[in-house]
């Protein structure tokens, strides 16, 4: 066990033994990614022609075996998880109502807070049946957990027929300002004529800040001051539309992103962008135990957070370290587990050999299908 929780850090490990070393109650918020159990296997370039890289998504023996990996590894994340933390599991429709029912189970039903639906991808054709667009993204937390509001701009057609009125201050719409219902006291009271009992309503404010928006003008009167008056509300004081559980408005990486770095389920910033914000302030601690390309711990950097990246990936990590770096050369933060001696070569995995003395050398990946310890590599050194 740590006697002291260290951030800033990339792990190179497998999650499971490093996770069983932090403390209890430690972080504050949890994004994982873990390898879905869709049985496919990647060969990817990632950064450039000249450097390919491989690795296997695969799981035998079937769904159960699948379950109880996560399960060990969630039974530890609710471990290091604050009361009052949150965490996102994100998944695909292979796994996601197994998962829910794990996620129940590990950490109550009163968690559960979401299960978001991300669009990632456009319309496609599908040989047989309806074609694949969403991953799922399970959200939990505690009692009184972080909660910041997100929100995200209107469509066009909305403002279009909504904000349709302009004037030196900007676009702006028109809400009432008389809601229905008869009230007693001043905002019951007849104003520049108008008597709002009479129509069945009251007004939204009591005459007196009536007449201070009016002087401010923020008060639109319909058919030059005979029409009712209603408010105005400018577009440039609207925060927008709250998110809701269905996000379409945020894209995954395409070839012509300039952050895609070629890493086959690298997710955009902008949707850690919205979980790190959602789900924590400045200077909490979060986690992401399957780190894959960085994204994650890259956001939460930016985001002046505290972070921890897990990935047992040496070829991942190596990634993660150059992307820091190029987000910020003077940037410090401490990398632990990744190969130094002949030893530690011996027992990675051929893909993860082979990537190492790739960029180790600054070789040329082979074009040949390398399933074995065989490699065929040009050095230059």
């Amino acid at each position: 066990m740590l006697s002291r929780l260290e951030t800033q850090v990339l792990y190179c490990s497998d999650n499971l033994p490093k996770l069983r070393q932090f403390p209890a109650d430690c972080i504050d918020l949890i994004y994982l990614d873990p390898p879905f159990f869709s049985n496919r296997r990647y060969e990817v370039i990632w950064g450039d022609e000249a450097e390919v890289r491989s690795f296997e998504d695969r799981w035998a023996g079937g769904i159960e075996v699948y379950i109880d990996w996560m399960r060990k590894r969630i039974l530890e994340l609710r471990r290091v998880l604050t009361a009052r933390g949150s965490i996102y599991l994100h998944c695909d429709p292979h796994a996601s109502h197994y998962l829910k029912i794990l996620m129940d189970q590990v950490f109550g039903q009163d968690w559960f807070r979401s299960e978001i639906v991300w669009k990632r991808t456009g319309a496609h054709g599908s040989t047989k049946g309806y074609a694949p667009v969403h991953d799922c993204i399970l959200y939990y937390a505690g009692p009184g957990h972080t909660w910041n509001p997100q929100h995200h701009g209107y469509r066009d057609e909305y403002l279009a027929s909504k904000y349709k009125y302009h004037d030196e201050r900007g676009r702006y719409t028109l809400i009432t300002l008389m809601p229905p219902g008869i009230r007693s006291g001043e905002t019951g009271e007849p104003w520049r004529g108008i008597d709002p009992t009479a129509k069945g309503a009251h007004w939204q404010n009591p005459p007196s800040k009536l007449e201070e928006l009016d002087r401010a003008g923020m008060i639109y009167w319909a058919r030059n001051g005979k029409g009712l008056p209603r408010l105005k509300r400018y577009l440039d004081n609207n925060a927008g539309v709250p998110v809701q559980d269905l996000w379409t408005d945020i894209a995954a990486i395409n070839s012509q992103a300039r952050e895609r770095l070629g890493y086959p389920t690298q997710k955009p910033e902008s949707l850690l962008e919205r979980i790190i914000a959602a789900s924590s302030h400045e200077d909490d601690v979060v986690l992401d135990p399957f780190c894959g390309c960085g994204t994650t711990v890259s956001v939460a950097e930016r985001l002046n957070r505290r972070w921890i990246g897990i990935d047992i990936s040496p070829t991942a990590v190596n990634l993660m370290v150059r992307r820091l770096k190029k987000y910020n050369p003077r940037l410090q933060f401490l990398t632990e587990g990744l190969p130094v001696t002949e030893n530690d070569l011996r027992r990675l995995r051929p893909f993860e050999f082979q990537n190492w003395v790739i960029q180790k050398f600054n070789g040329t990946h082979s074009t040949r299908n390398q399933g074995t310890w065989e490699l065929m590599v040009t050095a230059s050194c």
